[in-house]
Parts: C-alpha cells; sequence; structure tokens
C-alpha cells in the first residue's frame, strides 16, 4: 500500500481525533494505528486486513463494506457502530475492550464474519442479522436477546453460551444441544429447530 493511501496520514502529529470525517483510506498488514479518538465517522470501502487497531475509541461511526480480515482490535472500543456489508474473516472480537455505554455491543449487518470469535464475549442485545457465521465460536457468550436473524450459522459453535430471548428467526445451519446452553425464550422457526432436535439425537424424517 503507497504512503498516501494510509489511514496513518490523516493522524499524523499531534491529530488524534475526529469527528463527522469519511475515510476510505486502509492499512496494510501490521500496521498499527493508536490511541486515536473517532466520533460520527464513516469509513467506506477501507481495507484494514491485518491491521492493528489499539487503544482506539470509536463512537458511532459506520463501517460500510470494508475488509476487515483479521483485524487485531487489541483494547479498541467501539460504542453505537454499525457495520454493514463488510467482510471480517477470523477476528476476534473479544480482543476489543467492552463498550459499557454503548446501546448494543456489535451491530453487524449483511457481513462475512466467518471463523469469528466471541468467546465469552459480553454481547447481549447485538444484531447480527443476513451475516455469515460459519464456524463462529459462541462458546460461554452471554447474548442475550441477540438478534442472529436470518444469518448462516453452518458449524457455528454454541456450548455454554446464554440464548435467553435471542432469536434466530430465518438462521440456517446451526446446529447445538439446547441442554447445553440457556434457551428460555430462545426464538426459532420450524425449520431451524430441527437442528436443535439432531444435536439431541432426535431422527427428523421429511
Amino acid at each position: 500500500m503507497s504512503a498516501a493511501a494510509s489511514l496513518l496520514d490523516r493522524f499524523d502529529g499531534a491529530q488524534r481525533y475526529a469527528a463527522d470525517a469519511t475515510f476510505t483510506e486502509g492499512l496494510a498488514p501490521g500496521e498499527l494505528l493508536e490511541g486515536v479518538e473517532l466520533e460520527g465517522c464513516r469509513f467506506e470501502r477501507a481495507v484494514l486486513e491485518g491491521a492493528v487497531l489499539r487503544d482506539c475509541t470509536f463512537t458511532e461511526c459506520v463501517f460500510s463494506a470494508c475488509n476487515l480480515n483479521r483485524v487485531d482490535l487489541d483494547g479498541s472500543r467501539f460504542t453505537d457502530c454499525t457495520f454493514v456489508d463488510c467482510t471480517a474473516l477470523a477476528v476476534t472480537w473479544t480482543r476489543a475492550a467492552v463498550a459499557p455505554l454503548s446501546a448494543r455491543p456489535w451491530d453487524f449487518e449483511r457481513c462475512r464474519l466467518d471463523l469469528a470469535s466471541f468467546q465469552e464475549a459480553s454481547m447481549a442485545g447485538s444484531r447480527l442479522v443476513d451475516c455469515s457465521l460459519r464456524e463462529a465460536d459462541f462458546g460461554g457468550a452471554d447474548a442475550q436477546g441477540v438478534d442472529l436473524g436470518g444469518s448462516g450459522l453452518a458449524g457455528a459453535v454454541f456450548v455454554g453460551t446464554d440464548l435467553r430471548a435471542a432469536s434466530l428467526l430465518g438462521a440456517t445451519g446451526y446446529v447445538f444441544d439446547p441442554s447445553e446452553n440457556r434457551v428460555r425464550g430462545l426464538r426459532v422457526d420450524a425449520s431451524g429447530a430441527a437442528g436443535l432436535l439432531v444435536a439431541m439425537g432426535v431422527v427428523v424424517d421429511g
């Protein structure tokens, strides 16, 4: 990536804050963005694959059609941020700092989040709608009230996960044992419920 295309050029010297700005610049794999504070900003088609975002603060930011594959969130905090049409493969989302004031910890729509790790995450009330979450790990997560509607969950791991009042309506591919999770109030549709029965050893015909 050329120097002119680097996000670092927008934060040279003492400049560590931006508001209501639009960023299309990216970061090269391994490149470090540290300690910046962004409020109400948009990232449009930015390529951050393999980059490190360390101790940054993002408030009410929108990430649109960005490449976030394998990005390291290293203590960064996301408050009321939205991710739309992004690709973010093999990201450990629990590397981010908890944002206690966020209305919902994570808000994803139409994103590719395959191989994601939300293991032991505090993600109650999050929204992951119409996403690809193949082989994502939700083990031990607090996922109360999470909306996974319309998402593909083939190979996703749910063990010790708190799914109370969560929604799997329209989601596909999930197979997990309800007895190994907290599921009171979990919403599923008829087709998806087969994945719960299969995990319990029930043969579903038809």
